[in-house]
């Protein structure tokens, strides 16, 4: 059924870098880490950077109600603005900063605080990680406007109460564009993250993100019935993931092997 759904006057996906670690052979174990986000924004293909954008995670530890930057608490502590020091210096570069005229920096709010992904944010919390989300993207835009770069900024999670703590606290004016995006990811009972799209009805979405390797007609309906673009992640590229790929352009591919992706997509 998801043949038929194909668009094949569709522009080419846009390659994201995954968790800020795209430096192969893929390690999962740096995910957002300062070492791999470094090492990945010097990858380049014939003068190129080798992705359109990046994506980042702040973690709301709820310990003590820090904002980090981190996949999850078992690794590195950083502080969440870290990355985004970081990303400023990268857009003072010479040259081009993405594969494209537009670079996206994609900020994941992960919806657990602790090591548990059952243990989610209270009220308080939501509205903290929200101001965080926000500082992050001040910083990114202060640097983008710094440095006249076409940046967008967008917003990604696993729980609808997070993009609307959000969204309510959107500030009174944005230098760079910002857009939303629900994560679909293993379904349940394998993974206890993924929530329903019928909780995202009334958010402003711009595409869904769907894990490539478990994309059911049911799902993609129910995306296509939200009137919004989709795009997909994976954690290591297979033909299944090429041909889903090939068969739907995605809007964006979020991938930690961005070179070997860059290279099949430009074949």
């Amino acid at each position: 059924m998801l043949a038929a759904l194909a668009a094949c006057d569709r522009p080419p996906s846009l390659v994201i870098c995954h968790n800020a670690n795209c430096a192969e052979p893929a390690d999962p174990e740096r995910d957002d880490t300062v070492e791999a986000l470094r090492e990945s924004l010097v990858l380049e293909r014939d003068g190129l950077p080798v992705f359109d954008g990046i994506e980042l995670d702040t973690f709301l530890r709820g310990a003590d109600n820090t904002c980090l930057y981190a996949h999850d608490l078992d690794r590195d502590q950083t502080p969440a603005l870290e990355p985004a020091i970081i990303l400023a210096e990268y857009f003072s570069r010479g040259g081009p900063i993405g594969h494209g005229d537009t670079f996206y920096v994609a900020v994941e709010l992960k919806s657990h605080v602790s090591a548990d992904t059952a243990d989610r944010h209270d009220g308080a919390q939501l509205a903290l990680h929200a101001d965080c989300a926000w500082q992050v993207y001040r910083a990114i835009a202060d640097a983008a406007i710094a440095n006249d770069r076409e940046v967008v900024m967008v917003f990604e999670a696993f729980n609808p109460a997070l993009l609307r703590a959000v969204i309510a606290a959107t500030p009174s004016t944005l230098p760079i564009p910002v857009e939303y995006s629900a994560i679909q990811g293993v379904p349940a009972p394998l993974d206890d993250q993924t929530q329903s799209l019928d909780g995202y009805r009334d958010l402003p979405l711009s595409y869904v993100e769907l894990h490539a390797q478990w994309i059911l007609d049911a799902q993609f309906e129910a995306v296509r019935s939200l009137g919004v673009d989709f795009a997909v992640f994976m954690f290591s590229a297979t033909a299944e993931t090429f041909a889903v790929i090939e068969q739907l352009r995605p809007r964006l591919i979020f991938t930690s092997e961005a070179t070997l992706m860059r290279r099949w997509l430009d074949r």
